[in-house]
């Protein structure tokens, strides 16, 4: 090989290693966008979405307690110090792990029209000082017999479980980041010495692929099955080849019938069909590319199942009665007014019974308040084993619980009721002696509002104590 020639030669090496040096350049400046677009667009935001939903589900849970003290305090002169004992006791609840208060601070506004306390006990504050990084929630405190806005309290929660879960993805996220550049940085380092062929570049890139800790899938446009995906793709979808030596399973065929994200930035929640037959819900996102010359989309999944979970459990503790499990007051009014709109609507038939516990405070004081409690344990569950599936039935405040029965006359209503009078008046208790019987009122919906329906039923509850209890009453 004459000079010229060795010198055209070792041109075209420089060219082709420059051109490498550039191709596998752009394609560790394309992963690491890919993963700080994952990043910012959905891991962070759904991360933070969650931990705020889960802070407003507490704070909403934790209320209950100080309305429960607004309610059942009969010393006006006791008020405050019982309602900065419950704050205290929310600023006490910790993670057990880490030790962390859920809640740093606490403000308490209330109104001085509506409750007899001393100017200086109408805005209290309990916690730390400042806590300007905290998630706050703003709850509105109402009255449980009037319905009246009382107070709004505000909780400041900890950002400190957000912080320490984004630290921990983060950090997984460049380590995988920084795998990808050294394995990028090795393929071209070998690329310039032996002068490899440039379409070696797509197997770097099919290497890099597979060792994503999250699933990746690489699907051709107009195309059924998937092209290629990674091994937690394989995994978590349970994709098998099939007939066409493309990847294909249920899961990947409910996914992409459900619609996959279109553009760059666009996420979605879905649910991912298991290979035990069990769902799971995961994030999914898509981008555009052309691989190998064809247009295709690289779709990646992140599973927030048990995000999902937490959130689920934080929406019920807020729906549910803390001791009895039974629905709260609520959710009761919320479901009543679902109902009256369903009623409205279809000239349906809807009747409600409103039942009390008769001579509680009597049981409370002679056989304390662990026996009191069990009452209402059972009392609850009698409610449930007495009414169908499609009924509601719930604590309505202290010793009282609401019934909400759909498609229901009031003569219906009445035997329920009735039926649920002689369950609990057959009950045994651990206690000798003990003998509990409900009072309670029955009314149909007959055009009135939520209020009034309850309003109606209350004044035959009355009745029915008034009459000497161990009764109901169902018309006027």
């Amino acid at each position: 090989m004459n000079d010229r020639a060795l010198a055209t030669r070792r041109r075209f090496s420089l060219t082709l290693e420059r051109n490498l040096a550039v191709i596998f350049a752009l394609l560790g400046i394309l992963l690491t966008t890919l993963i700080a677009l994952h990043w910012v667009i959905v891991i962070e935001p759904t991360l933070r979405a969650d931990a705020e939903s889960r802070s407003r589900a507490f704070a909403q849970a934790q209320s209950s307690g100080i309305e429960s003290v607004l309610r059942n305090t009969d010393r006006p002169d006791q008020l405050a110090n019982e309602i900065l004992t419950e704050l205290g006791a929310v600023l006490l609840l910790k993670d057990e792990s880490t030790e962390t208060p859920f809640v740093r601070r606490i403000t308490l506004v209330l109104d001085e029209d509506l409750l007899a306390l001393a100017p200086e006990s109408l805005d209290l504050a309990r916690g730390v000082e400042q806590c300007t990084d905290c998630f706050v929630t703003e709850v509105p405190l109402y009255d449980p017999d009037g319905h009246l806005l009382v107070g709004i309290a505000t909780f400041y929660s900890s950002p400190q479980f957000l912080n320490d879960l984004v630290h921990s993805v983060r950090g997984k996220l460049l380590w995988v980041g920084g795998a990808m550049l050294l394995v990028i940085a090795l393929a071209w380092f070998g690329a310039s010495r032996v002068l490899r062929r440039l379409g070696e570049s797509e197997s770097n890139l099919r290497t890099l692929f597979e060792v994503a800790p999250f699933p990746m899938i690489l699907a051709e446009r107009g195309l059924a099955g998937v092209a290629q995906a990674n091994q937690a793709a394989k995994t978590y979808l349970v994709l098998e080849p099939d007939n066409t030596g493309r990847l294909n399973s249920a899961a990947w065929e409910a996914l992409a019938a459900d619609g996959l994200p279109a553009g760059i930035g666009e996420q979605r929640e879905t649910q991912i069909l298991t290979n035990d037959k069990s769902r799971r819900w995961a994030v999914v996102s898509a981008m555009p590319i052309r691989f190998s010359g064809v247009s295709s989309r690289l779709i990646s999944l992140v599973d927030i199942s048990e995000l999902k979970a937490i959130q689920d459990d934080l929406r019920l503790a807020s729906l549910t009665d803390g001791l009895t499990g039974a629905y709260n007051r609520r959710y009761l009014l919320q479901k009543l007014g679902e109902e009256i709109e369903r009623a409205k609507r279809y000239g349906d038939e809807l009747s409600v019974i409103l039942l009390d516990l008769d001579s509680f405070k009597a049981i409370n004081d002679t056989f304390g308040h662990r026996v009191g409690d069990e009452v209402l344990v059972k009392v609850a569950a009698t409610l449930r084993t007495c009414t169908r599936d499609v009924d509601v039935s719930g604590r309505y405040g202290g010793e009282e619980f609401l019934v909400i029965l759909p498609l229901t006359s009031a003569a219906l209503a009445l035997e329920v009721a009735e039926r649920i009078r002689r369950t609990v008046k057959a009950l045994t208790w651990s206690q000798p002696g003990l003998r509990v019987t409900v009072s309670g009122g029955v009314c149909e919906y007959a055009g009135m509002d939520v209020d009034g329906l309850v309003e109606i039923a209350d004044q035959r509850l009355y009745r029915a104590k008034d009459g000497g209890r161990d009764r109901v009453v169902g018309t006027s």
